[in-house]
């Protein structure tokens, strides 16, 4: 998957989860913390695929 399609699904997957988690907040507790780690870890793990992506261009 390229870089561009892979950040739009990602945008995009990610903005549906964090609506869906806005509309559950209010009828159930959710912990805050895990969501942010979850939402850095995705992050740590995209910088890592681009990165990966941009040495193949350069070896």
């Amino acid at each position: 998957m390229e870089p561009i399609a892979f950040g739009m699904v990602f945008t995009g997957v990610t903005g549906g989860t964090l609506a869906v988690l806005s509309l559950l907040g209010k009828k159930i507790s959710i912990n805050e913390a895990a969501i942010k780690v979850v939402l850095e870890a995705s992050k740590f793990g995209t910088i890592l695929y681009l990165l990966q992506y941009i040495s193949k261009i350069f070896l």
